[in-house]
């Protein structure tokens, strides 16, 4: 093939799949796929201009992660997702995200650990949400990364993306609460207290199972019985 023929070649959008998980997980998360409801794969890549591959990959992840339930020979179905199995996801998050932190106390530099101050201060100030919401990701990203493992990033990395409810749709008075909470893990890493870091981050997450629970009832997510 030419150099022509390749630059001429339409890009192809990177990561499809992950995109139609993202689709799809937003769809059951918001009540618009019940439990139960067959997955339309055709009708899915129709929708998102893809093919059935990326699809199919999708729901083998979204699979893994509970939201849905593949039975051979009959199709994927929306699973039913209660109170118990958000609360098990933000712990199982809440204990990785301690054991970096814990990790990352005796890494962080004093340079390292004056920008961990600077973010905590900067979200204080914040004057909009999504201000707020950014330098809360940068704050948990600079912990993370500071841990230094590979397979603790990645699996971080995968409980954030798999999380039964994004932040960004959390209330405004979550973001009042985290800044309490990130002021005791600031406090922690001050000290170089492994302990209490890890001890901080994790009831941190695991507070945010509570609203991330408010909210799915507010949508009418659960289906009680």
């Amino acid at each position: 093939m030419s150099s022509i023929g390749r630059e001429t070649r339409p890009k192809r959008r990177a990561n499809l799949a992950e995109e139609v998980a993202t689709h799809l997980r937003k769809e059951i998360l918001s009540g618009r796929l019940r439990p139960g409801v067959r997955i339309d794969q055709d009708g899915v890549a129709d929708e998102l201009g893809v093919s059935r591959l990326p699809v199919r990959e999708a729901l083998i992840s979204l699979d893994r992660e509970g939201l849905v339930q593949t039975i051979p020979r009959k199709g994927t179905y929306v699973s039913r997702v209660d109170r118990t199995d958000i609360m098990d996801h933000y712990l199982i998050f809440g204990q990785v995200a301690g054991l970096a932190a814990a990790r990352a106390v005796s890494r962080l530099d004093d340079d390292e650990l004056a920008n961990l101050v600077d973010l905590h201060d900067r979200m204080l100030a914040a004057a909009s949400l999504s201000e707020q919401q950014q330098l809360n990701h940068e704050f948990h990203r600079s912990i993370n990364y500071a841990a230094g493992s590979q397979r603790m990033t990645s699996m971080l990395q995968l409980l954030s993306r798999s999380l039964p409810m994004p932040y960004q749709d959390f209330p405004a008075e979550w973001l009042d609460e985290a800044n309490r909470q990130h002021r005791e893990i600031v406090e922690a890493f001050k000290d170089r207290d492994t302990l209490a870091a890890q001890r901080a981050m994790e009831q941190h997450i695991n507070a945010s199972a509570r609203h991330a629970i408010e909210v799915l009832e507010r949508l009418d997510f659960f289906e009680d019985e």
